[in-house]
């Protein structure tokens, strides 16, 4: 099943354009982490840069789903990023929220429909390319915030992850993926080969993987979040403590989690 012919549907009726719902609880970490990763970065420089291969719409609509994880999750740290769109109905896209705060963002989505969007958005350059991956591969190195969330990781990790790898080592990379190694004993190998890479490849530099469950009653799958600090930015003090901080947000996103399963609406 592409995109072509289905995507995820709100109750409401209106539609993401994903295969998957928008404002899921992956993507309420994913912002959290985000906005935590790119104020630590500000700390210590003067300009930050972002780049989004994989970045998907400006925005999607907010379902009443959404609403209610950010609920559950309490959550007053998206202000003032994501106000904005959100008391206007919208949920931002990762991409959104750096624009927000940086001021410009270079960005890449492979649906024309989407790229086209982003034209319209002050600030955010649209890569010519027609392949995320690639333009990741091809990118040349700098000390910028880059987020990797191409719609499965998984499946094709094993070409994907040595690149990921060698460019954490300049830049601070972001990515997003979705462990469905609850459903089965081959995804559970896979992601166990995943990791066991990720571990190899990254070496003695520290990493912080956050993880919470894609459903509060039945969690076979889970969202996680993949922390990798640049060297530069590992010298520069402080990696420790904002690495704590990124597991504070996913204590939070969990524990919204865990509040939507005892009492839903």
């Amino acid at each position: 099943m592409t995109s072509d012919n289905w995507n995820w549907k709100n109750k409401d009726g209106s539609k993401s354009g994903l295969l998957y719902e928008s404002g899921n609880w992956g993507d309420v970490l994913k912002l959290l982490w985000l906005i935590e990763t790119l104020r630590w970065k500000g700390e210590t420089n003067a300009r930050v840069s972002y780049f989004d291969p994989f970045a998907g719409d400006v925005s999607y609509p907010l379902g009443r789903r959404t609403r209610f994880r950010l609920d559950c999750c309490r959550l007053d740290r998206l202000d003032p990023v994501a106000r904005d769109f959100i008391d206007r109905g919208r949920w931002p896209s990762a991409a959104s929220a750096a624009l927000a705060m940086l001021g410009s963002v270079e960005v890449w989505d492979a649906e024309p429909g989407r790229r086209a969007n982003w034209l319209g958005q002050p600030g955010a350059a649209v890569l010519d390319g027609d392949d995320g991956f690639v333009l990741l591969r091809e990118r040349q190195p700098d000390e910028g915030v880059w987020m990797v969330d191409p719609y499965d990781l998984l499946a094709d990790w094993r070409d994907a992850l040595p690149g990921i790898v060698d460019k954490a080592r300049t830049a601070t990379v972001l990515v997003y993926l979705y462990n469905r190694s609850g459903k089965n004993e081959q995804q559970f190998r896979n992601y166990r080969a995943f990791r066991n890479a990720l571990d190899d490849a990254r070496g003695e530099l520290p990493k912080r993987i956050g993880r919470v469950a894609a459903d509060a009653f039945l969690p076979q799958c889970h969202h996680e979040m993949i922390f990798l600090p640049s060297e530069v930015d590992c010298r520069s003090g402080g990696v420790e403590q904002v690495m704590e901080r990124l597991a504070a947000h996913a204590e939070t996103v969990n524990l919204g989690v865990w509040r939507s399963g005892i009492c839903d609406s």
